[in-house]
């Protein structure tokens, strides 16, 4: 898959410029859909850029920010579910950071932080030619720093023992969730071995407010033959995909 090439934006917000369609009313009916584009064909190769900077541009830069802002201003919870509220042609002609804008936007106005209305006439006035407000607080930036930093993984002493093993044989059930779900459509009902026992985490599935499932959460290693068949590339490499214990089931070694 090559991802949309970054851009200088277009549609005037707050803090950037974004060619975005308004968000639907609510979540996609399922992962399924198109915003799941992992591993499928017809977008070409991933292309390696040499010395890739963090950012193409300063306004991904300043999204990266807003997104641990408002991290902090709201508190736990997943950007992701709000990307796939954006419709199937703003999210395909649309780049990575453009993806987190739309789900930032999507987010804080589902928590109250502003409504649509209040947002997009700001971003009117801006258009118009209003300055854009600046805030400068040295002691938010500094902690907003300390997160890109390496930092211990809680682990949840209650979760109950992972299931599996490194080195166990595992097949991805074949499943079509009625919501949101971090199983990537293109690796279920393929066999796998795990490779990784991580501390148990909460599944993004079920997590919203004032609900939290733990359970245990793996690096699954798979033959690239087993997962697109004899249109994989020739070779020995082997894909790794972290998945809850949720998604997988025993198989015969």
């Amino acid at each position: 898959m090559r991802p949309p090439a970054p851009r200088t934006p277009t549609r005037t917000v707050i803090l950037g410029t974004l060619p975005l369609d308004e968000p639907a009313a609510g979540y996609v009916a399922a992962v399924d859909s198109v915003h799941d584009i992992g591993g499928m064909q017809g977008f070409g190769a991933v292309e390696a850029e040499p010395d890739e900077p963090p950012f193409h541009a300063p306004w991904e830069g300043r999204v990266h920010g807003l997104m641990l802002a408002s991290a902090l201003a709201l508190g736990g919870g997943s950007l992701r579910p709000h990307i796939e509220r954006m419709g199937s042609a703003a999210y395909l002609s649309t780049s990575y950071y453009e993806h987190w804008l739309a789900g930032i936007e999507s987010r804080v106005i589902a928590q109250g932080g502003f409504t649509a209305d209040e947002l997009a006439g700001k971003q009117a006035e801006i258009a118009a030619g209003a300055t854009v407000p600046e805030a400068r607080d040295t002691e938010a930036g500094t902690f907003a720093r300390s997160l890109l930093a390496p930092f211990e993984i809680e682990v949840h002493e209650d979760a109950a023992p992972p299931r599996f093993a490194v080195g166990d044989r595992v097949r991805v059930k074949r499943m079509h969730p009625a919501g949101h779900t971090r199983c990537p459509r293109y690796v279920r009902g393929a066999l796998g071995t795990i490779a990784l026992v991580h501390p148990s985490q909460p599944l993004p599935d079920r997590q919203g407010p004032g609900e939290s499932h733990i359970e245990a959460f793996y690096s699954v290693a798979f033959a690239p033959d087993e997962l697109w068949g004899a249109d994989a590339e020739p070779g020995r490499a082997t894909m790794l995909v972290d998945l809850w214990e949720s998604y997988l089931e025993g198989a015969p070694s």
